[in-house]
């Protein structure tokens, strides 16, 4: 059987509000995926969009960790639960 790896995909590393509002850099946030367990960490803005880029499948989210609530880091919450849950059609951790 072959060991599974722990993986971070950084989804984006933009900070500033100015960054942010014009998206200079992506602001979406980090994949962890630690073993068979995927998680997000703090979906800001754009999120979605660096997932689908990627190939990753949010509806294979076991969770979701917002560290705190500035716009930069949760600005996707809503619509990344709604991708994690299948629009609600499968339970959230």
């Amino acid at each position: 059987m072959a060991e599974l790896s722990d993986v971070i995909t950084f989804l984006g590393t933009a900070g500033a509000r100015f960054v942010v509002t014009r998206q200079f850099l992506a602001s979406g946030g980090a994949w962890l995926s630690l073993g068979n367990t995927q998680i997000l960490l703090d979906p800001g803005p754009g999120s979605l969009v660096q997932v689908a880029k990627r190939k990753l499948d949010p509806s294979k989210l076991e969770a979701i960790i917002l560290s705190h609530k500035h716009l930069d880091h949760s600005g996707d919450i809503n619509i990344m639960i709604e991708a994690m849950t299948n629009g609600g059609k499968k339970s959230g951790a």
